[in-house]
């Protein structure tokens, strides 16, 4: 599965390598694909106690002084064959070709904590966090915590984006701004090791949706694994991996809205400050 994953081999090729009929490795494939995808809440998963909440915390405070980040949120264009029996048009993201979307949540350590995948890149980046198990989850946490995400995100008081620039920004705001985006690094650069690692990723040749999932989420829970038993990854090229730039979502609750402005307003007094 490994060797698969990390070339861009055809299942014709790595089959009579191993000697064993095209059947017979989709039959493999599956069930290791099932076994990944079966322990990855154990080894793709948010911080669920305070020290590791605090630990998260502190690390990404070391890069840039940000408070209470419990990750970063984004997404990247997994590039795919057409499905069968699909619509190619809900499918063609704006790159002109058919992808899903992975979103992922990742810490200062570029270990994912959260990953979600399946819908169509067509859709935009927002719904897809509405239609994910952590927009629910998220919502529990304390005030102390948040996410932090790009402009294609709703900004909430868990959930803090940059402050659009309209030419008339506070050097306070341009100060957050730029402490948002060097976190924002952490995740660039995991799905870049993501997809240089596991080089099928750069486009994946599966029939259905379901299994191009379920590929990818094993690839997530492979990649954690490297990342915590220390197998090094930083030195892959990482140069010219295509990430998701969101469009800028503007629909959201007014109120949701005005907690995150609060928020977001302290943070920007309390990293001037400092």
């Amino acid at each position: 599965m490994k060797k698969f994953a990390g070339n861009k081999s055809v299942i014709l090729d790595v089959a009579s390598r191993f000697n064993i009929a095209e059947s017979m490795f989709y039959a493999i494939t599956s069930n290791i694909m099932k076994f990944f995808n079966d322990i990855a809440p154990n080894i793709i998963k948010m911080p669920n106690t305070e020290d590791r909440k605090r630990k998260v915390v502190r690390e990404f405070e070391d890069i840039c002084g940000f408070p209470g980040i419990l990750g970063y949120i984004d997404g990247t264009y997994i590039k795919i064959r057409m499905p069968a029996k699909r619509i190619k048009s809900t499918y063609v993201n704006r790159h002109d070709y058919p992808s899903l979307t992975l979103q992922a949540v990742c810490d200062a350590n570029k270990l994912f904590l959260d990953v979600f995948t399946g819908p169509p890149s067509k859709v935009h980046d927002a719904r897809i966090f509405q239609l994910s198990f952590l927009s629910n989850e998220i919502q529990n946490i304390s005030e102390d915590y948040h996410l932090l995400g790009d402009a294609a995100y709703p900004l909430k008081k868990y959930l803090l984006t940059p402050c659009r620039d309209y030419g008339n920004l506070t050097a306070a705001q341009r100060n957050y701004n730029h402490k948002l985006c060097t976190t924002r690094v952490k995740i660039e650069n995991a799905f870049g090791l993501l997809k240089q690692k596991f080089r099928q990723l750069m486009q994946l040749n599966f029939l259905t949706v379901k299994r191009s999932a379920n590929f990818i989420i094993s690839c997530c829970v492979l990649y954690n694994l490297c990342i915590i038993n220390n197998d090094y990854l930083d030195n892959l090229d990482i140069e010219n991996i295509e990430y998701n730039e969101g469009h800028v979502y503007n629909e959201q609750n007014p109120n949701d809205r005005m907690d995150g402005e609060t928020k977001r307003d302290i943070i920007c007094n309390l990293l001037a400050f400092n």
